[in-house]
């Protein structure tokens, strides 16, 4: 059982969070002991000083390993970030929020530009950006240096129309002193309706990120689709708000940001309302008395007091797991030689205990042990469980298109069936991401339980998300769906049919029986005919046109299949290898922490009674130090 931390944080300034490592596991070496049950995150400020002395702790103790993890914490912990996400329509004024946050011109925001790509701006000690490409390869990245004056031409539909560069995201690094403290601005791309395809890929992510800003602007009150939307983004990330932009364009504003504050008020949401002007905000670099009226300083104060809050308290409980699983190691020892010095007649036991833990530990480290096995096979499982998932929705997706399909004239209905269909191909896409983040991280939780590899009562699994080019895939055209040849074609083969068949029924009878009779005659006929034929025609046009659509329809959902099922695959690959780098890594811990306790007993033994008060005394003191930074109770658990 994990040691308890001490008490929650206090608000920093713009706090960063990181992403969550694997929670302590405990070894076993005697006598037991029981830990504190578990409480609040340290403070954020007490990481740097137990880090610090629960390092020194194995550096004394020899604990090579156990140092390299401290540093890897502490650098995370260092450089933990907090990511905020701005999401909405198009011009609303996102990409100019970020330019009036950061009071510089970084992304494109003239009045033709839109944004087609995530944007991410995050410190770096000279300014740069970097392209993210798609890549056929899993884990191998492509990435491409990208001029800061030519930023437009990748992130705006006009430079990259439809993503022709087939950009992942672009990413910018700025040394900009708000950026140093740890934030991170996501400028998304305009969702182009919240229930559209592009809504709910940028929905989706938002689990992802520590705080999210829904921008709205001031023209208008917000609508039934924004709060729906609203609704939804809180349930993936809690720490939100609401934010109405271009006070300075509408003298009503303050009404408007009333009626927002009243609607979801309504819909039982609870987030703040924040009415800015970036105009104002980017003069205020000149002009410092427009700071308060911008609206920012509210804004910036959110930004620390809640986002910032809560993405430090899951670093700080995130560190303080790690340093648990540390101090653990450390107590197991310190209590196995303070057993033999205070009690000697209990050596045998002592050695008998830990030469067990030893050798179980042992089989753990090695290629053959159990829970690799658990966890390849579980890997397996999950795969064909997610896939199977993907093709049920998909399938379902397809059957709904169809009859979609044939209950209307695609001519006329397809632009709305297009919309439909990528809606719900995406959201089957996002939901069986879902289930794949919720089915591997119980895997990782089965295996660290089942085999004594604990990592935590979370399991940070990376890396799953939908990937954003499944709302950008390509339909057929309503025009791919019109006979080849065109409707006059038909019309005048119609014609021809109608008048050649009279002639060619007649021909003989008219010359018996005269023109004055078969003429009529025939030009009735020929009428009956041509229209029979003509109705025969555009049926037969609007069955080939339902057979197109069908056709389009399921090539689709097989492109959106093809996608998920590779981008799946890639996303459970590294997920294992990540599970498994990281239980070994505790496995070869565990394992360590026995034999170096074995070790420390076996020397105990051997000590005077003099080495041995000096040794009693450097254990206390140990033991004080485990006790004061909170990694474990000394004597960890059986």
């Amino acid at each position: 059982m994990s040691p308890a931390p001490p008490a929650a944080p206090p608000a920093p300034a713009i706090a960063p969070g990181t992403s969550t490592p694997a929670a302590p596991a405990t070894s076993a070496p005697p006598p037991p002991a029981t830990s504190p049950p578990p409480a609040a995150p340290p403070p954020s400020g007490d990481i740097a000083r137990r880090l610090a002395e629960t390092r020194r702790l194995a550096l004394d103790r020899g604990r090579s390993d156990l140092v390299e993890r401290l540093d890897r914490v502490r650098d995370a912990w260092e450089r933990r970030t907090i990511t905020v996400a701005l999401v909405g329509e198009f011009k609303k004024g996102k990409s100019t929020m970020v330019n009036a946050l950061l009071q510089s011109a970084v992304c494109p925001t003239d009045a033709d530009v839109v944004t087609v790509v995530p944007t991410t701006v995050r410190h770096g000690e000279t300014a740069s950006a970097v392209a993210h490409l798609e890549s056929g390869s899993p884990g191998r990245p492509v990435t491409a240096p990208v001029a800061l004056d030519a930023i437009a031409e990748f992130v705006s539909e006009v430079g990259n129309p439809a993503n022709a560069r087939r950009l992942r995201s672009l990413e910018i690094a700025l040394p900009h002193r708000l950026l140093a403290s740890g934030l991170c601005l996501v400028d998304t791309p305009g969702v182009g309706g919240l229930d559209s395809a592009f809504g709910i890929v940028t929905l989706g992510v938002l689990d992802q990120v520590d705080g999210v800003l829904f921008v709205t602007d001031a023209s208008a009150e917000l609508n039934r689709p924004e709060v729906d939307f609203l609704r939804a983004a809180l349930e993936r990330c809690p720490r939100a708000a609401c934010v109405v932009t271009k006070t300075d364009l509408h003298p009503h504003w303050r009404e408007i940001v009333e009626r927002d504050r009243a609607h979801l008020a309504a819909a039982g949401l609870e987030l703040p309302v924040f009415g800015v002007s970036s105009f104002l905000r980017l003069r205020s670099a000149r002009r410092p008395e427009l700071l308060a009226e911008s609206g920012y300083r509210d804004l910036i104060a959110f930004l620390a007091r809640t986002v910032a809050t809560g993405a430090s308290a899951a670093a700080a409980t995130a560190a303080a797991a790690e340093l648990a699983f540390v101090g653990t190691q450390l107590a197991g020892e310190v209590a196995a030689e303070q057993a033999v010095l205070t009690e000697p007649s209990r050596a045998a036991e002592v050695v008998r205990q830990l030469s067990t833990v030893r050798d179980r530990t042992a089989g753990l480290t090695t290629p053959a042990a159990s829970w690799q096995q658990v966890l390849t096979d579980g890997v397996q499982d999950l795969v064909a469980n997610v896939q199977h998932d993907l093709q049920e929705r998909l399938r379902g997706v397809l059957r709904e298109a169809e009859a979609l399909i044939d209950a209307a004239d695609p001519k006329h209905s397809w632009d709305d069936i297009e919309e439909w269909l990528r809606r719900q191909a995406v959201t089957a896409a996002v939901a069986n991401y879902d289930l794949l983040k919720e089915q591997a991280t119980d895997l990782a939780r089965y295996v660290a339980e089942s085999f004594d590899l604990e990592a935590g009562p979370t399991v940070t699994v990376a890396g799953l998300a939908p990937p954003p080019g499944l709302a950008s895939l390509a339909l057929a055209s309503v025009e791919s769906l019109s006979a080849p040849a065109g409707r006059l074609a038909s019309v005048l083969t119609a014609t021809r049919t109608a008048v050649f068949v009279p002639m060619a029924l007649f021909g003989i009878a008219g010359s018996l029986l005269g023109a004055v009779v078969m003429v009529p005659l025939s030009l009735a006929l020929a009428g009956g005919i041509g229209s029979k034929l003509l109705r025969d025609e555009r049926r037969r046009q609007l069955a080939q046109r339902r057979q197109q659509g069908r056709l389009a329809a399921r090539r689709f959902v097989d492109e959106v299949g093809f996608i998920m099922g590779k981008e799946t695959q890639d996303a459970l690959r590294r997920t294992q290898r990540q599970l498994r780098d990281d239980f070994q890594a505790r496995a070869a811990v565990l394992q360590r922490s026995a034999g170096q306790a074995l070790g420390a007993v076996t020397g105990a033994g051997r000590l005077s009674e003099a080495e041995r008060d000096r040794r009693r005394a450097a254990l206390a003191a140990q033991q004080d130090v485990l006790e004061q930074v909170g990694g474990a109770a000394v004597g960890g658990r059986s």
